[in-house]
């Protein structure tokens, strides 16, 4: 056997890994494949505003001792009904958002604050510790992704109208604002599915990053959302042995193998335009 053979046995014996696998895999596929629409949209910071709300949730949740999972879906969910309807009453799309970046953000810490819980104990939340998912915890992340690609496949076409022309798809009788609504709940649910594999402030990261490098090199839509779809599960493997072997963090290893991607990307299509020109 090989020395990347054995290495790879070796990383796949260890149980923590194979649960930290089994949680972020589906996760970072599934991220950049709902930042699709997010960013056709130009709502990139969507994710990051969600996630400050679902820090509040974790504060929540140490403050009144309960699942701190729980409390950051209840708080994401409630931040993706509440942003359409700050939109509508008349905040534009970046006032909306640092509302919900810096209501969530500042309820957080109050909330850690209140529980006398350090702020140390959010930082694995923060930044993401796939590597002390237990089987059940990884099944259910896992799960939650299965569950938003479901809806995805249910509702894709209408989600592509209104990521390409809202006003459109409202003349042609689509309900937009339930879509609206629709992926803004799928965004929440990504989140809340990354708080622990990736971490609330990088997970939307990977909803945006792969997406970019993507669309350097595709020239279609659907062949942009597959393409980051497999960019984001190949930095979530290659982050993960990464952090195993060099004893790193996970979270910041997969966001930084996607940044690593998309200067990448850029490069090809530079080099690609330029032997097409030479052609021409």
């Amino acid at each position: 056997m090989s020395l990347a053979e054995i290495a790879w046995l070796e990383f796949l014996d260890r149980g923590f890994m194979r649960h930290a696998l089994l949680a972020t895999v589906p996760v970072a596929v599934v991220a950049p494949m709902v930042g699709t629409f997010v960013v056709q949209r130009r709502q990139s910071l969507i994710g990051d505003g969600i996630g400050h709300v679902a820090f509040a949730g974790v504060g929540l949740g140490f403050l009144f001792d309960f699942d701190i999972l729980l409390g950051a879906t209840i708080l994401s969910l409630l931040a993706a009904v509440l942003l359409p309807w700050l939109q509508r009453s008349g905040l534009s799309g970046d006032l909306s958002l640092a509302m919900i970046f810096y209501g969530g953000i500042a309820l957080g810490y109050f909330f850690m604050h209140r529980s006398g819980i350090g702020i140390n104990n959010a930082l694995g939340v923060l930044f993401g510790s796939p590597l002390n998912l237990s089987f059940a915890d990884a099944a259910t992340i896992a799960g939650l992704a299965g569950g938003v690609l479901l809806l995805m496949a249910v509702f894709y076409r209408p989600l592509v109208a209104i990521a390409f022309d809202e006003a459109a798809a409202r003349v042609s009788g689509i309900h937009a604002d339930r879509l609206v609504l629709t992926l803004t709940v799928i965004v929440a649910l990504v989140v809340v599915g990354g708080m622990y594999t990736i971490g609330i402030l990088l997970v939307a990261g990977l909803m945006v990053v792969p997406v970019a490098a993507a669309s350097q090199l595709s020239r279609s839509y659907r062949g942009t959302m597959l393409g980051a779809a497999a960019i984001g599960g190949g930095c979530a493997l290659f982050g993960l042995v990464f952090a195993y072997y060099a004893d790193e963090t996970p979270g910041s290893s997969i966001v930084l193998g996607a940044i690593a991607c998309y200067v990448l990307a850029v490069l090809i299509r530079l080099a690609r335009d330029r032997v097409r020109r030479e052609i021409a």
